[in-house]
This record gives C-alpha cells, structure tokens and sequence, in this order.
C-alpha cells in the first residue's frame, strides 16, 4: 500500500496534471484577443559567444523571416568572442544593408544575460525579441508570436522548439521525450491563463512590462516570466510558432546543461513560493501549486519512491518483472528514462542551490553549433499544431 502511494505521489499526480493540461492545450479554445495585423518595432537581441560555425546561417534565417524590415532591427551583443563572430557579423551586415543589424562588443565575457541587458539598454522599440545563435525559426513565427502579443492582457509570448535531430541517440530521446510532456502543459497553462515556461529561442515582451534580465540567476527565460506576472500580464507558450535546432547528443553535454539549468529552475521556484506567499504572484493557484509540487517537492518524492521499490524487489522479487515490462517497451522506457533524469536534475540543482552556487557564465558546449540543410524553415500553418 505504501509503495502504490508513493508510485501515485511519485508518478501518477504528475502524469495527471500534464494529461489534464495536454487535454486543454488540444480542445479549449484560446481567451486572447489578437490580431494578425499587429507589426510594431521589434528588436530581436542575440548574444554571441565563439559562434563562427553558426552565426552567418542564424543571420540568413533572421534576413529571410517574414516580418517587414523597417519595423525589426537586430542588436548582437558579443560578449569577447575569441573566433571570427564579430567579423563575420560585420561582414553580413555590409553586404545587407536592409537588415538593421548593429553590433556590440564587449571589452570581457560578464554572462548572456549581462549582455542582454546591454542589448536592452540600446534598444528603443516596443517589442523585444530574445533569441539564439544556435536556433533557426519558421518564416512565419515572429508574426504568429507578435498576433497574440497584440492582446493587452499579454506580456510576454514565446514559441514551441522542434529538435533537428529528434532520433539520433537517448540522451536526445531523453529531452524529446520531456518537451513532448511538458510543451502542451505549458500550452495548456496559457489557455487557462498563463505560463512561466518561456523559451529563449523566441520569446517576445512588450517593452514596458520588462524591466532588466536578471543577471543574478543567469536565466533570461523563466526570471523574466516571473517579473511579467509580477506585473499582472500573461505568459503565453504558442505552438505554431516554432523554432528549429539541434539537442544535445552526448549524456555528458546534457547532464552539464541540465543541471546548470535545474539550479536555476530551483532558485527561481522558490522565489515563486515567497512571491505566491505574499500574494505578489498573480497567477491561479490550481496552476501554482502543481508547478510547485512538481519542480520542489516531488524529486523527494521520487528518492523514497525508489528507495521503496528497491526494498519490495529485494523482499519480492517477481516484481522485478513487472518492472521489467515498462523498460522493455521502447515508448515506455523513453518517457521513464526522461522522467527520472529530469527529477534527477532537479536533485543536484537543488544541491547546488543548498552549496550557494550561482552559474552566470558557463563553459560553451558546441555540440549544438550544426547548420541545418535549410537554415530558412518554411511556414508553419495552424493545421500542424
């Protein structure tokens, strides 16, 4: 009985949750108010770092998106590359003068989000737009982006990733596997209200509602999602507006990544928890509080789960079998894996947190630095998503 409470705790209220939001996410129709026609001045901030494999093809992608040119401009903020980055910025932007694209450089490397807010510094426009080297979007997704962004409830909208690279090996099927469960519960959230699941890729902010990118955690994404809500605006996860890029292919990269990333997901829950407590948070708290549950308590959960299944093996071991069955299966075992080495992410994260580690600056994994065929993904209609 204690093992199937634990399993329940463990597996089964989360499994609940996403299901219930993936339900949404699929039948409810969306309480936005928007407007296709919606173009205001946008600035689009990419910080670089040593990405002379990519940039030309990430530059060519922006030059072909589908959104008029008088109305964007692009700010790369490099922080000190050490390769031909700044160089073959500049060269691009001679050669294309219709893009607005202006670079700055920075004397020293001082983290993305320092340099983000660098890029925010300089920009005027009513719109900002963070982005990646490494990351390539659908013509049509700052526009799909920008037509939600219109409501005047929404502070903040961003896309939905599609990996270049879904079946090349399991620690790729791995991250398939926890986008595919959590990207329609962040789609779920945002139609009942909203999300704190921005991705970086591509996420749009109305300009009077962000402050600064919080260069203390080192996250651009789910800190400034929180500041929006602090605000009293929405967060929106859309997925027709997508981008493409390449995951992480080694365990090794994706621990690196996934633990940098848990420690900040950890310190910024908790901030969520203070922020909810003191009623600051304007979010639902049939939202909230499985949010929390989720990223702070249930990893606990998970090591007196397995801890328990461990001991009704050794007492039992015909139940070796039925376990046995879930890791046989290939879908199963893909979602478990996914399952237990986020949870297990979230662990370490919070060991780090405990030790007071705090990762603004972070060693450069290329792993992710692959060109695509086709740099320039073409539209995505409504009818994929």
């Amino acid at each position: 009985m204690v093992l199937i409470v634990l399993g329940f705790m463990h597996v089964g209220a989360p499994l609940i949750y996403m299901l219930w939001m993936k339900h949404i996410a699929s039948t409810c129709p969306w309480n936005v108010r928007g407007d296709p026609s919606y173009t205001p001045k946008v600035s689009v901030v990419l910080p670089t770092y040593n990405e002379e494999k990519v940039i030309l093809a990430r530059l060519q992608n922006l030059l072909a998106v589908d959104y008029p040119k008088k109305q964007m401009e692009i700010i790369v903020v490099d922080s000190a590359s050490n390769d031909d980055t700044v160089s073959l910025v500049k060269a691009f932007a001679s050669q294309h003068p219709e893009l607005n694209l202006r670079i700055i450089e920075e004397e020293r490397r001082r983290g993305k989000t320092k340099a983000m807010n660098i890029a925010l510094q300089a920009s005027e426009a009513e719109v900002i737009v963070t982005t990646d080297a490494d990351t390539y979007w659908a013509m049509d997704a700052l526009k799909v982006l920008l037509s939600y962004l219109a409501d005047p409830s929404v502070g903040a909208v961003t896309g939905t990733k599609v990996p270049l690279n879904p079946s090349q090996c399991s620690a790729v099927g791995s991250e398939v596997a926890y986008h595919d469960a959590y990207d329609p519960m962040k789609v779920g959230e945002s139609k009942i209200y909203s999300t704190l699941g921005l991705q970086g890729e591509l996420t749009a902010y109305k300009r009077p509602v962000l402050d600064k990118f919080d260069e203390t955690s080192g996250s651009d994404d789910m800190a400034s999602a929180i500041s929006v809500a602090e605000k009293g605006f929405r967060c929106l996860q859309v997925p027709e507006a997508k981008t493409y890029h390449h995951l992480y292919h080694t365990w090794r990269s994706n621990w690196t990544v996934k633990v940098r990333r848990a420690q900040q997901m950890v310190c910024l829950w908790f901030r969520c928890l203070h922020l909810t407590l003191r009623g600051k948070l304007k979010l639902p708290l049939s939202m909230i509080i499985p949010q929390l549950y989720l990223h702070l308590l249930n990893p606990f959960v998970g090591v007196i789960f397995y801890a328990a299944v461990i001991l009704a093996i050794l007492r039992y071991p015909i139940l070796a079998l039925s376990i046995l069955i879930f890791v046989v299966l290939p879908l199963t075992r893909k979602y478990l894996v996914s399952f237990a080495a986020h949870n297990l992410f979230l662990l370490m994260g919070f060991w780090r947190h405990l030790m007071g580690e705090r990762q603004v600056v972070w060693t450069k994994i290329q792993e992710t630095r692959v060109v695509p065929l086709n740099p320039i993904p073409p539209r995505t209609s409504r009818s994929d998503t």
